[in-house]
């Protein structure tokens, strides 16, 4: 409790500097025209919010995991700051353009995708895998890009993907206890207090969006220390929400290539409530408890 008290702290007063910083540059968010319509009125609200809580994780980790001992979990923080950067160039690049396109899907998969493989080529050579190590490589590097495409496809809401997050995090820290894994549990509470606080500044009113440099960087997190606690599948129960959320999108583009026709009023699922007349702010609360929910199944699993 101390540590996730301490780390919410310091990011809380991180955020603020961050949020100077963000006003100072004019760094802007533009809403997608395809979104709901009453999303319209969130254009202009300030984005990369997400580097507060990134620079905790980082700092924090260093702090308080030895590397010397355990250098997975260094490898996990070169893991999140890749994806952050990548997050960031694409963040940096809609806000110049003036519009809600940065990167090419293309081009965020194949540097994603390089980032994941070397961090679990990384840990098959220190000897970290259950079945042959190329492909368990594959299925990792695909947990980490998927997981993080999830979450970024999440962040659709004031405090959607903080607050689910949030609750992964923790449900992770229980499942460490549980199997005396002592890192994992002080990576998983410090950066459960470093993302919650995120919603004080994101809901339910957005001062400031955490941008796909904290959206990415959230699943490339949670996907690797799933995969350091050798707790892959149990990823599919205490995520749960974000993998629905892919899901949707997949759903989505099937039925409307094969059959043209949508399977949901629109995707990501989260939008698909809002067109049914659904406020945000009960859709939010819906999620975390369905996060909730899934995160005492996957504690009682794990």
């Amino acid at each position: 409790m101390l540590l996730f008290c301490a780390a919410a702290l310091f990011s809380f007063l991180l955020t603020f500097p961050v949020i100077w910083v963000l006003k100072l540059l004019h760094l802007n968010q533009s809403i997608r025209q395809e979104g709901p319509p009453n999303h319209q009125i969130k254009t202009g609200t300030l984005t990369m919010g997400g580097i507060g809580f990134i620079l905790t994780i980082i700092i924090f980790t260093i702090i308080f995991i030895s590397f010397e001992f355990n250098l997975r979990y260094l490898a996990l923080i070169l893991l999140v700051l890749g994806f952050a950067g990548i997050g960031l160039t694409d963040d940096l690049m809609k806000v110049f353009r003036h519009q809600n396109q940065g990167l090419t899907f293309w081009q965020k998969i194949i540097v994603q995708t390089i980032f994941a493989a070397i961090f679990s080529a990384f840990l098959v050579m220190q000897g970290h895998y259950l079945i042959n190590p190329a492909l368990y490589v594959l299925l990792s590097t695909f947990l980490i890009v998927g997981t993080a495409n999830a979450t970024n496809l999440t962040d659709g809401l004031n405090g959607l993907l903080a607050g689910t997050a949030t609750i992964a995090f923790i449900v992770f820290a229980l499942v460490a206890e549980k199997l005396a894994l002592s890192d994992a549990v002080t990576f998983c509470v410090l950066s459960a207090g470093a993302i919650a606080v995120f919603l004080y500044f994101n809901f339910p009113e957005a001062k400031v969006f955490m941008g796909d440099i904290g959206s990415l960087a959230i699943g490339a997190a949670l996907a690797g220390i799933a995969i350091i606690m050798h707790k892959e599948l149990l990823l599919a129960v205490i995520g749960g929400v974000f993998l629905v959320e892919a899901l949707s999108v997949i759903m989505q583009v099937a039925g409307y290539k094969l059959w043209r026709r949508r399977v949901f009023k629109m995707a990501p699922i989260h939008h698909h409530f809002e067109l049914m007349g659904f406020s945000e702010f009960s859709i939010v609360i819906g999620f975390w408890v369905v996060g909730i929910i899934l995160g005492i199944a996957g504690v009682l699993i794990g």
